[in-house]
C-alpha cells in the first residue's frame, strides 16, 4: 500500500520541483501534474506528485494523517482528526 502525503511545491522548474512538507525537502516528480507554480500543493506517492490539492484538502489530509499516528500510539478519540467524516451522514454501499 501507497500514502500520499501533501506537499507544498517551493522551487518549480519543468517536470521536477522541491517541495516541502512537516519541514522536509523533497525532490518530486511532476510529469503527471504538469509544472507548477511555487505555493502549490500536490499530493505526493512514492517522489511523484499524483494530484494538485487545493489548501482546505491539503489541511485535511494533513489532519487525517496525524489522526492515524496518534491512532497507532493507542489515542481512542479520533474525532478531531475526522471531523469531516464524522459530519458527514453514512453512505448506503450497494453491491
Amino acid at each position: 500500500m501507497c500514502l500520499g502525503v501533501p506537499m507544498r511545491v517551493v522551487e518549480s522548474a519543468g517536470w521536477s520541483a522541491v517541495c516541502e512538507a512537516r519541514g522536509v525537502r523533497r525532490k518530486v516528480n511532476l510529469a503527471l501534474v504538469d509544472e507548477q507554480p511555487a505555493g502549490t500543493w500536490v499530493l505526493v506517492v512514492q517522489g511523484t506528485a499524483r494530484e494538485i490539492l487545493s489548501t482546505e484538502d491539503a489541511q485535511r489530509i494533513e489532519r487525517a494523517l496525524e489522526g492515524v499516528a496518534v491512532a497507532l500510539q493507542g489515542e481512542r478519540d479520533l474525532s478531531p482528526y475526522f471531523e469531516d467524516l464524522i459530519a458527514r451522514p453514512p453512505r448506503n454501499r450497494e453491491a
